[in-house]
C-alpha cells in the first residue's frame, strides 16, 4: 500500500495477473485505487511469492492507481507470517482473535496490515469478461 490510508475500493478477487490487469485497466476509469485480493485461502496453495511478484508487476504497469494487494491466508497463521516475511503488506486471516492480535502486532512491525475479509467482492474467476465486470462493479458506465 503506498500509504496508511484505508483503502476504500471495492475490492476484487484476482485468480492471476490477467484478472489484475483487467481490474487495473477497469478502476483507471474510475479513479486512483483498487484493491485485488487473491482467492481465500490462496497463500497455501500460491504461496506468498507468486502474490507479491503479481502486485510488483500490477504497480508498474499501472503506476498511476493506488494498488492494494491482499494475500487470503484463511485459518493458517504460519501462511500468515511467511507472507509477511516475503513483504506482501496486506493480508487476511481467519484465526482467533488471540492468534489474530499476534499476526497483527508482527504485521505492524514490518509495515503491513491485517485485514478482514469482505463480506461482498467481486470474484473473477469465472468470468468471461473479467474488465467489463469490474466496470459495472465499480460503477462505471460504459458510452
Amino acid at each position: 500500500m503506498a500509504s496508511g490510508k484505508r483503502n476504500t475500493a471495492r475490492p476484487v478477487v484476482i485468480h492471476g495477473i490477467a484478472d489484475a490487469r483487467a481490474a487495473c485497466r477497469a478502476a483507471m476509469g474510475r479513479g486512483a485505487a483498487v484493491t485485488l485480493w487473491s482467492a481465500r485461502g490462496a497463500s497455501g496453495y500460491m504461496g506468498p511469492l507468486w502474490f507479491v511478484e503479481i502486485i510488483r508487476q500490477i504497480r508498474a504497469e499501472f503506476p498511476a492507481l493506488t494498488i492494494t494487494g491482499v494475500l487470503d491466508c484463511d485459518a493458517a497463521p504460519g501462511d500468515a507470517l511467511a507472507a509477511i516475511r516475503a513483504g506482501v503488506q496486506a493480508i487476511a486471516l481467519t484465526a482467533k482473535p488471540t492468534v489474530k492480535a499476534r499476526i497483527r502486532n508482527i504485521a505492524s512491525t514490518e509495515n503491513a496490515i491485517l485485514l478482514r475479509r469482505p463480506a461482498k467482492a467481486l470474484d473473477l474467476q469465472s468470468s468471461a469478461d473479467p474488465e467489463a465486470d469490474c466496470r459495472r462493479w465499480f460503477g462505471i458506465r460504459d458510452g
